[in-house]
C-alpha cells in the first residue's frame, strides 16, 4: 500500500502515467520521479502522454521542477500554493527574466549581436 496515494483527478493520471511510464504497479503522490528511476528521455515521454490525457502542453522544464506526482499536479491545475518548485523558495511574479537572460545581461554575453 502506498503511503501517500493520489488525491486528485489530475494526480491520479499523472500518477497512471508514471506507472506506465516507469514501468511500476503504483506511485505514490510524494514520490519523486528521478528516486523511481525516472531520467530524462522518460520524461519526453511523460511529457507527451500529459498533453494527450490532460489537454495540457507544460514544458519539459516544469516536469524537472515538480518532481512529484503532487507538485506537478498543483502546478498543472494553477494551485500556486499547494506544491513548491524544486530547488526554488519564490516564482518570480509576472514572469520576469529567465535566469539565462540575467547571467547573460550580467556577464555582457546577451545583448545585440547576440541573438537577445
Amino acid at each position: 500500500m502506498i503511503s501517500h496515494p493520489p488525491a486528485t483527478d489530475t494526480e491520479r493520471v499523472l500518477a497512471g502515467i508514471w506507472c506506465e511510464v516507469l514501468e511500476l504497479p503504483e506511485v505514490g503522490a510524494e514520490d519523486n520521479f528521478f528516486d523511481l528511476g525516472g531520467h530524462s528521455v522518460l520524461l519526453h515521454m511523460v511529457q507527451d502522454r500529459i498533453t494527450a490525457r490532460l489537454g495540457a502542453a507544460p514544458p519539459l522544464v516544469d516536469l524537472f521542477q515538480y518532481p512529484t506526482v503532487r507538485g506537478l499536479a498543483a502546478h498543472l491545475d494553477g494551485d500556486a500554493g499547494a506544491g513548491e518548485p524544486l530547488g526554488r523558495t519564490a516564482r518570480r511574479p509576472g514572469g520576469g527574466r529567465s535566469r539565462l537572460a540575467a547571467r547573460r545581461a550580467r556577464t555582457g554575453l546577451g545583448g545585440p549581436g547576440r541573438g537577445e
